[in-house]
């Protein structure tokens, strides 16, 4: 599996390599990375560029030889650092447009690297401006895998903030410390330096959310916001004698046929093995699936307990699915106008949680979103 670190620079970009000789040398098992992702501003990128990756005297290269490390074992180069600020590069991060332009461009960062097949991200949120560190942590609860982890690197009070300081090199060497007028107010010896992280427990929202679109910050959070307050006491329980289902408060009432396909859904989802829901569709249906003999049963099932087994009604639908007469068309046309009816009792935020939902763009499924805990109906039917 790969690891990329992604990292959040400002003018001080010894962070880099400071998490650097941390995971591969003082964290015991070393934690290898492979690649390295820097956000930063536009002063930000060139003192990365100047301090860390010039050929000849960057840090970076300094860390990889100190350490016997071949630096094109870790992808790092100037194509790995991103500006913040797209077509007009944030030099400083002072007002609400630069700090809107900022969280904007850093979720959708985090979104797309999060997207990487067979990868683990680590987050460090030490560097740059304290909007930005923000930013990268919201980020992350939003969007982060479940192996992926948030850190915050700490170095000793004398060496934090000392521009000749980037990593405790494996031999020991003397560092002055100087006043504004560049005299010596103190020698400091790498040996005594300490770096840590601090690797913070977090949410972890993506499998709840389940956001796909591309949305701007605010928005994101807003819908974020929403579907965490509509997973609460969403409950799903279906009164068949009356023809009705009651979708959290509001109670629908749907023709026989709709509500015993609506039912089957919620039943098939209640006999899913997994425990937890959030993005799973293990139990959403192919169109080919929809019609096939055990979920017919499930909806004859139903039907019966509405109107009897030896009722006319029952013993036409039965013949019909016998005959096949009823196939993939005849669900999902019921599917369109149990939607219908749910959309027009429910809210925006509630039908998302409460339709029959479809996912792919080619074989389409279809299933529904409510978590299985709150689906209250007869497993034994």
């Amino acid at each position: 599996m790969k690891t990329i670190l992604v990292s959040i620079a400002g003018l001080s970009p010894q962070i880099i390599t400071e998490t650097l000789y941390y995971y591969l040398i003082e964290r015991k098992p070393p934690f290898w990375i492979d690649e390295i992702k820097v956000l930063t501003t536009s002063p930000g990128k060139q003192k990365i560029i100047n301090m860390l990756l010039d050929k000849n005297n960057g840090k970076f290269y300094s860390f990889c030889k100190d350490y016997n490390i071949d630096p094109k074992s870790i992808k790092f180069d100037e194509s790995s650092i991103t500006v913040l600020g797209s077509d007009a590069p944030v030099e400083d991060i002072i007002s609400d447009k630069d700090s809107a332009i900022v969280g904007n461009e850093i979720v959708q960062f985090i979104k797309e690297i999060t997207l990487i097949p067979d990868s683990k991200c680590i987050f460090s949120a030490a560097g740059g401006r304290k909007t930005m560190t923000a930013y990268l942590a919201l980020a992350a609860q939003l969007y982060a895998k479940d192996d992926d982890i948030l850190c915050h690197i700490l170095v000793s009070p004398d060496f934090e903030s000392n521009k000749d300081f980037y990593y405790i090199p494996p031999n020991n060497k003397k560092i002055e410390v100087k006043d504004a007028s560049g005299n010596t107010l103190k020698i400091l010896e790498t040996k005594d330096a300490k770096i840590y992280s601090s690797e913070i427990v977090f949410l972890k929202l993506r499998k709840l959310l389940n956001i796909k679109d591309d949305l701007f910050y605010d928005d994101l959070v807003g819908i974020a916001q929403k579907k965490i307050d509509y997973c609460g006491d969403k409950i799903v329980a279906f009164d068949i004698k009356n023809n009705s289902v009651l979708l959290g408060s509001k109670k629908i009432t749907l023709r026989p046929i709709e509500l015993s396909i609506y039912y089957m859904f919620h039943y098939l989802k209640i006999k899913c093995k997994n425990d937890f829901c959030g993005d799973c569709t293990d139990c959403y249906l192919s169109i080919n699936d929809l019609s096939s003999d055990d979920n017919i049963k499930i909806v004859l099932n139903v039907y019966e307990k509405i109107y009897s087994k030896n009722s006319g009604q029952y013993e036409r639908l039965a013949e019909s699915f016998k005959k096949q007469n009823k196939g993939d068309e005849f669900f999902i046309q019921n599917i369109t106008n149990i939607n219908k009816k749910i959309k027009k009792h429910l809210n925006p935020f509630e039908y998302a949680v409460y339709k029959i939902s479809k996912t792919g763009n080619y074989g389409k499924r279809y299933g529904v979103f409510t978590d299985k805990r709150n689906i209250k109906i007869d497993k034994k039917l």
